[in-house]
Protein backbone atom coordinates (compact mmCIF):
# COMPACT_ATOMS: atom_id res chain seq x y z
CA UNK A 1 0.00 0.00 0.00
CA UNK A 2 1.58 3.43 -0.36
CA UNK A 3 2.00 6.47 1.40
CA UNK A 4 -0.95 8.39 0.07
CA UNK A 5 -3.38 5.59 0.67
CA UNK A 6 -1.83 5.44 4.25
CA UNK A 7 -2.50 8.66 5.12
CA UNK A 8 -5.83 9.16 3.79
CA UNK A 9 -6.92 5.97 5.84
CA UNK A 10 -5.64 7.22 8.71
CA UNK A 11 -7.19 10.90 8.58
CA UNK A 12 -10.96 9.11 7.92
CA UNK A 13 -10.19 7.00 10.81
CA UNK A 14 -9.08 10.10 13.24
CA UNK A 15 -11.65 12.07 11.65
CA UNK A 16 -14.86 9.87 13.24
CA UNK A 17 -13.11 8.53 16.10
CA UNK A 18 -11.61 12.05 18.03
CA UNK A 19 -10.18 11.88 21.37
CA UNK A 20 -11.63 8.06 21.63
CA UNK A 21 -14.84 5.87 21.18
CA UNK A 22 -16.04 6.98 24.93
CA UNK A 23 -18.83 4.09 24.80
CA UNK A 24 -16.73 1.10 24.17
CA UNK A 25 -14.09 2.20 26.88
CA UNK A 26 -16.81 0.62 29.09
CA UNK A 27 -15.78 -2.84 27.33
CA UNK A 28 -12.17 -2.61 29.03
CA UNK A 29 -9.77 -5.30 28.05
CA UNK A 30 -12.47 -7.90 26.88
CA UNK A 31 -10.90 -9.99 23.95
CA UNK A 32 -12.88 -11.91 20.97
CA UNK A 33 -12.91 -12.34 17.46
CA UNK A 34 -15.60 -10.56 15.00
CA UNK A 35 -17.00 -11.05 11.53
CA UNK A 36 -17.68 -8.88 8.66
CA UNK A 37 -20.46 -10.40 6.70
CA UNK A 38 -21.98 -9.14 3.25
CA UNK A 39 -25.70 -8.32 3.71
CA UNK A 40 -26.87 -8.72 -0.07
CA UNK A 41 -24.55 -10.23 -3.33
CA UNK A 42 -21.53 -7.62 -4.27
CA UNK A 43 -18.51 -7.09 -6.01
CA UNK A 44 -15.59 -7.12 -3.11
CA UNK A 45 -14.05 -4.37 -2.89
CA UNK A 46 -11.63 -2.52 -0.17
CA UNK A 47 -10.37 -5.04 2.17
CA UNK A 48 -7.34 -4.49 1.97
CA UNK A 49 -7.74 -0.67 2.98
CA UNK A 50 -10.60 -2.28 5.49
CA UNK A 51 -7.85 -4.65 6.88
CA UNK A 52 -5.11 -1.71 7.51
CA UNK A 53 -7.86 0.27 9.45
CA UNK A 54 -8.00 -2.28 11.78
CA UNK A 55 -4.26 -2.83 12.06
CA UNK A 56 -3.36 0.40 12.77
CA UNK A 57 -5.32 -0.79 16.11
CA UNK A 58 -3.15 -3.75 16.54
CA UNK A 59 -6.15 -5.87 15.90
CA UNK A 60 -5.36 -9.49 14.17
CA UNK A 61 -6.84 -9.48 10.84
CA UNK A 62 -7.53 -12.53 8.33
CA UNK A 63 -9.12 -11.57 4.94
CA UNK A 64 -11.30 -14.44 4.01
CA UNK A 65 -12.29 -13.13 0.41
CA UNK A 66 -10.33 -10.69 -2.09
CA UNK A 67 -11.26 -7.93 -4.21
CA UNK A 68 -12.95 -8.60 -7.02
CA UNK A 69 -14.91 -11.99 -6.14
CA UNK A 70 -18.24 -11.78 -6.10
CA UNK A 71 -19.92 -12.65 -2.92
CA UNK A 72 -23.38 -14.04 -1.92
CA UNK A 73 -25.06 -12.33 1.07
CA UNK A 74 -23.94 -13.98 4.19
CA UNK A 75 -20.49 -15.00 3.16
CA UNK A 76 -17.77 -13.56 6.18
CA UNK A 77 -15.35 -10.81 4.45
CA UNK A 78 -13.14 -10.76 6.98
CA UNK A 79 -12.31 -12.08 10.90
CA UNK A 80 -10.47 -9.50 13.23
CA UNK A 81 -9.47 -10.84 16.83
CA UNK A 82 -8.21 -8.58 19.38
CA UNK A 83 -9.89 -6.18 21.88
CA UNK A 84 -13.48 -5.97 21.46
CA UNK A 85 -13.09 -1.85 22.71
CA UNK A 86 -10.08 -1.74 19.83
CA UNK A 87 -12.68 -3.46 17.54
CA UNK A 88 -15.73 -1.67 18.00
CA UNK A 89 -13.63 2.26 17.40
CA UNK A 90 -12.62 1.11 13.99
CA UNK A 91 -15.66 -0.52 12.65
CA UNK A 92 -17.84 1.72 11.33
CA UNK A 93 -14.97 3.61 9.18
CA UNK A 94 -13.93 0.29 7.76
CA UNK A 95 -17.34 -0.55 7.28
CA UNK A 96 -18.18 2.94 5.53
CA UNK A 97 -15.32 2.31 3.39
CA UNK A 98 -15.93 -1.64 2.07
CA UNK A 99 -19.76 -0.94 2.01
CA UNK A 100 -18.43 2.09 -0.51
CA UNK A 101 -15.88 0.50 -2.76
CA UNK A 102 -17.99 -2.92 -3.47
CA UNK A 103 -21.48 -0.62 -4.19
CA UNK A 104 -19.30 1.15 -6.55
CA UNK A 105 -17.17 -2.08 -7.64
CA UNK A 106 -20.98 -4.21 -8.32
CA UNK A 107 -22.42 -1.06 -10.10
CA UNK A 108 -19.17 -0.57 -12.71
CA UNK A 109 -19.24 -4.60 -13.03
CA UNK A 110 -22.86 -4.48 -14.50
CA UNK A 111 -21.95 -1.97 -16.91
CA UNK A 112 -19.26 -3.44 -18.07
CA UNK A 113 -21.42 -6.47 -18.44
CA UNK A 114 -23.52 -4.70 -20.64
CA UNK A 115 -20.91 -3.01 -22.12
CA UNK A 116 -19.58 -6.19 -23.83
CA UNK A 117 -22.07 -7.85 -24.94
CA UNK A 118 -22.69 -4.95 -27.64
CA UNK A 119 -18.80 -4.14 -28.05
CA UNK A 120 -16.36 -5.94 -26.46
CA UNK A 121 -13.60 -3.47 -26.97
CA UNK A 122 -15.45 -0.68 -25.31
CA UNK A 123 -14.65 1.05 -21.81
CA UNK A 124 -16.40 2.03 -18.98
CA UNK A 125 -15.00 5.01 -17.43
CA UNK A 126 -15.20 6.45 -14.16
CA UNK A 127 -15.60 10.64 -13.38
CA UNK A 128 -13.70 12.91 -10.78
CA UNK A 129 -17.51 13.43 -9.67
CA UNK A 130 -16.38 11.22 -6.62
CA UNK A 131 -16.34 11.93 -2.72
CA UNK A 132 -13.51 9.85 -1.45
CA UNK A 133 -11.40 9.88 -5.05
CA UNK A 134 -8.76 7.64 -4.79
CA UNK A 135 -11.33 4.63 -3.51
CA UNK A 136 -13.48 5.14 -5.57
CA UNK A 137 -11.57 5.12 -8.50
CA UNK A 138 -10.13 2.32 -7.43
CA UNK A 139 -13.34 0.69 -6.66
CA UNK A 140 -14.29 1.12 -10.07
CA UNK A 141 -11.24 -0.64 -11.57
CA UNK A 142 -11.85 -3.30 -9.28
CA UNK A 143 -15.43 -3.31 -10.71
CA UNK A 144 -13.74 -3.45 -14.19
CA UNK A 145 -13.78 0.06 -15.30
CA UNK A 146 -10.99 2.40 -16.12
CA UNK A 147 -10.45 5.13 -13.81
CA UNK A 148 -10.08 8.17 -16.67
CA UNK A 149 -8.65 11.28 -14.80
CA UNK A 150 -7.88 11.43 -11.03
CA UNK A 151 -6.59 14.92 -11.06
CA UNK A 152 -7.30 17.78 -13.65
CA UNK A 153 -3.74 17.48 -14.79
CA UNK A 154 -3.57 14.19 -16.11
CA UNK A 155 -4.97 15.25 -19.65
CA UNK A 156 -6.68 18.12 -21.22
CA UNK A 157 -10.35 17.49 -20.86
CA UNK A 158 -12.00 20.08 -22.70
CA UNK A 159 -15.94 20.38 -20.95
CA UNK A 160 -18.93 22.34 -22.47
CA UNK A 161 -17.93 25.67 -20.61
CA UNK A 162 -14.54 25.53 -22.69
CA UNK A 163 -15.67 25.15 -26.02
CA UNK A 164 -18.53 27.63 -25.36
CA UNK A 165 -15.87 30.31 -24.65
CA UNK A 166 -13.34 29.03 -27.75
CA UNK A 167 -15.40 26.86 -30.00
CA UNK A 168 -14.38 23.39 -30.50
CA UNK A 169 -11.30 24.29 -33.10
CA UNK A 170 -10.06 26.81 -31.71
CA UNK A 171 -10.03 24.67 -27.95
CA UNK A 172 -8.43 21.81 -29.59
CA UNK A 173 -5.63 23.95 -31.29
CA UNK A 174 -4.88 25.40 -27.90
CA UNK A 175 -4.94 21.91 -26.34
CA UNK A 176 -2.47 20.90 -28.87
CA UNK A 177 -0.30 22.93 -28.07
CA UNK A 178 -0.17 22.22 -24.19
CA UNK A 179 2.47 19.31 -24.14
CA UNK A 180 2.84 16.20 -27.16
CA UNK A 181 2.28 13.71 -24.04
CA UNK A 182 -1.21 14.85 -23.06
CA UNK A 183 -4.37 13.30 -24.47
CA UNK A 184 -6.77 15.82 -25.53
CA UNK A 185 -10.42 14.84 -24.88
CA UNK A 186 -13.85 16.95 -25.75
CA UNK A 187 -17.03 16.18 -24.40
CA UNK A 188 -19.86 17.00 -27.48
CA UNK A 189 -23.94 16.50 -27.56
CA UNK A 190 -24.22 16.08 -31.22
CA UNK A 191 -23.24 13.89 -33.83
CA UNK A 192 -22.16 16.99 -36.23
CA UNK A 193 -19.78 18.20 -33.06
CA UNK A 194 -18.32 14.64 -32.32
CA UNK A 195 -17.22 14.73 -36.23
CA UNK A 196 -15.71 18.04 -35.82
CA UNK A 197 -13.73 17.27 -33.16
CA UNK A 198 -12.32 14.25 -34.55
CA UNK A 199 -11.51 16.06 -37.60
CA UNK A 200 -9.50 18.83 -35.65
CA UNK A 201 -8.06 16.49 -33.82
CA UNK A 202 -9.18 15.65 -30.60
CA UNK A 203 -7.79 12.35 -28.96
CA UNK A 204 -10.97 11.04 -27.37
CA UNK A 205 -14.50 12.18 -27.99
CA UNK A 206 -16.50 12.00 -24.79
CA UNK A 207 -20.58 11.61 -25.69
CA UNK A 208 -22.10 14.01 -23.46
CA UNK A 209 -25.08 12.22 -21.10
CA UNK A 210 -27.83 14.43 -21.87
CA UNK A 211 -30.91 13.49 -24.36
CA UNK A 212 -30.23 15.51 -27.27
CA UNK A 213 -26.55 13.75 -27.37
CA UNK A 214 -28.50 10.73 -27.15
CA UNK A 215 -31.24 11.40 -29.47
CA UNK A 216 -28.78 12.83 -32.31
CA UNK A 217 -25.71 10.37 -31.84
CA UNK A 218 -27.35 7.05 -31.22
CA UNK A 219 -30.97 7.42 -32.87
CA UNK A 220 -29.85 5.43 -35.84
CA UNK A 221 -28.09 2.60 -33.70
Amino acid sequence: MNLAAEQKLQALLTEDVGFGDITSQLLGEEKGTAYIMAKEDCVLSGTEYAKYLFELRRLHVNVLVSDGRKVKKGDRILEVSGIYAHIFEVERTALNLLTRMSGIATETRKLVERVRKVNPSCKVAATRKTVYRFFDKEAAVTGGGDPHRFRLDDMILLKDNHVRILGIEEAVKRAKKVSFSKKVEIEVSSREDAVKAAEHGADVVMLDNTRRCNRNIWRDN
